[in-house]
């Protein structure tokens, strides 16, 4: 029986690449291949919330230091230098990117949210469970959106958590689930489930889908025609709630070959820096 052996690579700079060694192959996994994609919104983003951590720091430093204000108490206080003061502020700061902190964050709401799932599953399919994992309330909340959403499909869970790879393209991954459900253009069948937490659905969710899904044709589990399901999950009382996005089996040649060009890219990259 062929398994897969996860492990990580340093590449320096923050940044990791996974991979699974399948019948003495090394592949990368489809996270890491999608990690070649730009993405601009994301930039943005880290560069706001630097700035807000930056900036509600100084202002923590401000009340903290009496003699800026004129404080009776703090007669005699020398002001701190603008070296001293910068230096400060860079300790208070700390090494931790405010947007790696709030990624810290999500993941965790999600992996817990995942953890809670899986064992659900694997109790309606009287697979080993463990101990109920103890969650956060928003990932308890995420967990409840989860219970509702699959009600409306009527989702019986086939296979959960389980290392798929393509050793005809090269590229491996864990799929979250195969389950039966019913279909919004009408029928029931299988489909490739993948659970998602953050603010929406992004387009490299679709590539990433249909990666595992070619997997699990390849691996003799399923069999065409496959179809894909994403689902996302909020992770707040406020959020909006669960939100789906179907692959209907016509969309999986497209989809494919987008991912396909997509490991390319990243097989470039990955060559250029080794360099």
């Amino acid at each position: 029986m062929t398994t897969a052996r996860q492990y990580g690579r340093d590449d320096g700079w923050g940044r990791s690449t996974r991979f699974y060694n399948v019948a003495g192959r090394d592949l990368p996994s489809v996270t890491s291949i999608l990690g070649a994609i730009a993405k601009p919104a994301l930039v943005g983003w880290a560069a706001k919330q630097e700035r807000i951590m930056v900036s509600q720091t100084a202002a923590d430093m401000y009340e903290d230091m009496p003699c800026w204000k004129g404080d009776e108490s703090a007669a005699g206080i020398p002001r701190l230098s603008r070296v001293d003061y910068l230096g400060t502020l860079e300790k208070r700061l700390g090494r931790t990117k405010a947007h790696s902190k709030e990624l810290t964050k999500a993941s965790e709401i999600g992996t817990q949210a995942h953890t809670l799932i899986e064992w659900t599953l694997r109790g309606e399919l009287q697979q080993k469970q463990g101990p109920k994992p103890e969650v956060s309330e928003k990932a308890l909340w995420a967990f409840m959106a989860w219970e509702d959403w699959r009600k409306t499909v009527n989702l019986v869970p086939l296979v959960i958590e389980n290392a798929v790879w393509s050793l005809a393209h090269g590229y491996a991954g864990t799929m979250d689930l195969s389950c039966e459900l019913d279909f919004p253009w009408g029928g029931r069948g299988v489909a490739i489930t993948d659970w998602k937490t953050g603010k929406g659905i992004y387009g490299e969710a679709s590539l990433q889908n249909a990666a595992y899904v070619e997997a699990c044709i390849e691996m003799g589990l399923h069999e065409r025609p496959l179809a894909g399901c994403i689902v996302r999950l909020p992770k707040l009382v406020d959020d909006p709630d669960f939100e789906v996005k179907w692959i209907h089996p016509d969309e999986h040649h497209g989809l494919l070959k987008a991912f396909l060009h997509t490991l390319g890219l990243w097989t470039w990259l990955d060559s250029v820096e080794k360099k």
